[in-house]
This record gives C-alpha cells, structure tokens and sequence, in this order.
C-alpha cells in the first residue's frame, strides 16, 4: 500500500491537463497570489516573528517533501539519474529559496522571487503526471512548484527586499549559464533537465508548432514573457515604497 502510494504502478485517478484537478490547483494559486497583492501592505505590517514563522515552516516543509522524494525512489529502486536528480530550474531555485529564508539571505530571495515564476508556472500550466492524490509525486509537485510560488510571492511582500533592473538582468545570465551548463551534460548522458535538450513529447502533442522551434528559443521566449510580466509588479512596488519615504 505505502510502496504503491510512491511508486504508482497502477494509476488510479487520472490527472487530466485542464482536467477539474488541474483547474482546482491552478484556482487554488490564483487565488491565494490575488489574496498575498491585495493585502500586501498588511502582510508587511506582520510581526516580524509571525513573517519569520511562516516562512520557516514553509520551507521546511519543502525541504521535507524534497527530502522524502529523494529517499523514496532510492528506498523503492526507481531512482533514475536522468529523471530524479535535482538539475530542474525549479528543484534549483527551490533550494535556493529554502537556504534564503532559513539563513536570512535576503539577496538570493531577489532572484528566487523570478525564478519562483520562470520555472513553476509553466509547470504548474503544464505539469506532467500520471494520476492526481493516490500518488506521492502530486504532493510533490504540488509542493515544489505550486506551494513554492505561493511562499516566494508571500515572502517578498512579507520581507519588502528591494529589487531594480539590475536583478532582473542577473536572473537572466543565472538562468543561462544553469541551462549551458546542462546542455552538454543532456547530450553526453541522454538527459533532459531545464528541458534544454528538447520540449517535452506531450506538450509537443498540444501545441504541435513546437517541434519546429529549438527548445533553447522556447525557453528563453517563456522566460523573457514571465520576467517582464512579473517585473511589472515590482515596479508597482517600488513606487508604493517611494511614497511611504
């Protein structure tokens, strides 16, 4: 029973993309971002002890889930380096995150706060699983990409950490520099993490016109949308901590 849970030999419930699971989780994220913007100011306004304790216990928690992911497929013998070791933008920015809240580095929480949107939204528009709550990987990925935009965007109006353009555009060469770095380790060792090598096979069957476009040109695109798209929201922000000067 606990080994099916984790390893799902046989899916039960199917989780259909746009299916009503689908929907419900990206309801659930909508819901609570617009929740986080609107009540900002308050969100600020909290104890600083009662900011610090939700964040520690939210990442913890990710930790965890991470921790109990690891530990599964190697104690169940599925452990597969191409598909479960943490190279994944949002594995790597999810770390980043949890080491930023834990020690207080509130310099990497400025490039966690886009990398928190580069990686999990497309994942969390798209995401890739067999079946929906009879299965570990749901949480998981609930978890590591769902729960972590929503602890990110928590925490930046939470910590009111100051970002300019001159983050954004250091985002951008980290970004780069972790897709180059796994590129030739994609082709030696036939991988495919930050998908650098190609655009996954089954959002390819929705959106056919993929195959003709480098996966390379695919995620730049994506990535230079969502940061310009979020990096509106700072600047929003930005002023708003102007006029309290």
């Amino acid at each position: 029973m606990i080994k099916e849970f984790f390893v799902n030999n046989s899916p039960g419930p199917e989780f259909k993309i746009f299916g009503p699971t689908h929907l419900l989780c990206i309801t659930f994220v909508l819901i609570c971002l617009l929740l986080i913007y609107l009540n900002r100011n308050n969100i600020f306004k909290l104890k600083a002890k009662t900011k610090r304790k939700i964040l520690i216990i939210g990442a913890l928690l990710m930790l965890a889930n991470m921790v109990i992911y690891n530990i599964s497929t190697i104690y169940y013998g599925i452990f597969d380096y191409r598909i479960h070791l943490p190279f994944h933008l949002c594995f790597i920015s999810g770390y980043m995150f949890m080491y930023g809240i834990i020690f207080k580095k509130e310099e990497i929480l400025k490039y966690t706060f886009f990398l928190a949107f580069i990686g999990p939204i497309p994942a969390i528009l798209w995401p890739d699983l067999p079946s929906s709550f009879d299965y570990f990987k749901f949480y998981e990925y609930f978890i590591s990409h769902h729960l972590f935009l929503i602890l990110s965007f928590f925490s930046y109006y939470a910590l009111n950490y100051n970002i300019n353009l001159r983050n954004v555009i250091k985002v951008a060469i980290l970004t780069n520099i972790l897709i180059f770095i796994m590129m030739p380790f994609n082709i030696i060792f036939n991988m495919n993490y930050i998908y650098s090598s190609e655009i996954p096979a089954y959002i390819v069957k929705i959106y056919p016109i993929l195959k003709y476009i480098k996966p390379l040109i695919v995620l730049e695109a994506v990535g230079i949308l969502i940061v310009a798209l979020i990096y509106q929201l700072v600047r929003i922000r930005n002023k708003e901590i102007i006029k309290t000067i």
